[in-house]
């Protein structure tokens, strides 16, 4: 089984969180199982801005949505079993269901989804305010509204570059974490969500999942896990996405004449980032 891991920054810039995302979903694989890490193409963001203050627009992030729609098509193209989107927002989910046979899983949908299964209500931790008003917009979008206990933005907020480091300097991000799941489990929260791809994987290189009595999810394991399940439930037992309304597939012929009218041309695998 193969799994194509998509995510919403560019892997070149973050080193760190490249190698983390490699060793962990080996570690979340069975035998004969595997998943290959992508970002966005190269200088996607520039060097001048992080992705968490890009995206905080929605026309940059409309934007880049179509790298994960060309993500999607190129998986399926190269013989992928399933795509996993590895970002808390799950930039543009809907359309990629949309036009590939292949399970489309996303981080946000996913962990809600599996923590409804783990306790009554959840949290998420967000790294920052704009990010919380994403988190609980998306799970009232999702009809979750009532199993969010609170998204609790970190305190001083932080972005994806600062939790590159491996110095003493991080001690006060981990002091802050632990603040926010105290809010969470205050709120009445029994499980735990690092509402950020790049805050879980800090979370999984510090073992800090667990606080006090609440499960803290480790999001990018469960979402590597769930890819798999629904690749073996379309294999095993024909479980397939409905094409009635919500994720409607467009014909051949009307995608392929609105793609050649936009000038939209095919992102080979090779061209996104993260790649060795």
């Amino acid at each position: 089984m193969r799994i194509w891991h998509q995510s919403f920054t560019d892997l070149d810039m973050v080193p760190l969180y490249r190698k983390t995302l490699v060793e962990h979903a080996a570690r979340a694989c069975d035998p004969g199982m595997t998943v290959t890490v992508h970002g966005l193409k190269p200088g996607t963001y520039g060097r001048d801005f992080v992705p968490i203050d890009a995206i905080r627009h929605r026309y940059l992030e409309f934007l880049n949505e179509s790298q994960i729609c060309e993500a999607a098509l190129a998986a399926e193209r190269a013989g992928y079993d399933a795509l996993a989107l590895g970002c808390f927002y799950d930039p543009g989910l809907r359309q990629a269901r949309s036009l590939v046979d292949i399970p489309v899983v996303g981080l946000s949908e996913t962990c809600m989804l599996v923590a409804c299964s783990l306790g009554c209500k959840f949290a998420l931790i967000a790294l920052n305010r704009d990010q919380k008003i994403q988190h609980e917009e998306l799970a009232a979008a999702y009809g979750l509204e009532r199993r969010l206990a609170a998204v609790i933005a970190m305190d001083p907020a932080i972005d994806e570059y600062m939790l590159e480091a491996e110095t003493d300097s991080l001690r006060p991000v981990m002091d802050g974490f632990e603040r926010a799941c105290r809010h969470a489990l205050e709120a009445g929260a029994e499980v735990i969500i690092p509402g950020d791809g790049v805050l879980n994987e800090f979370v999984w290189r510090h073992k800090l999942l667990r606080f006090a009595a609440a499960s803290v999810m480790d999001s990018l394991g469960v979402l590597f896990r769930y890819a798999a399940f629904m690749a073996a439930a379309r294999s095993c037992v024909g479980l397939e996405v409905s094409r009635v309304h919500y994720y409607a597939r467009p014909s051949a012929a009307m995608l392929e004449h609105a793609r050649a009218f936009a000038r939209v041309v095919p992102i080979e695998e090779k061209e996104f980032s993260g790649q060795d």
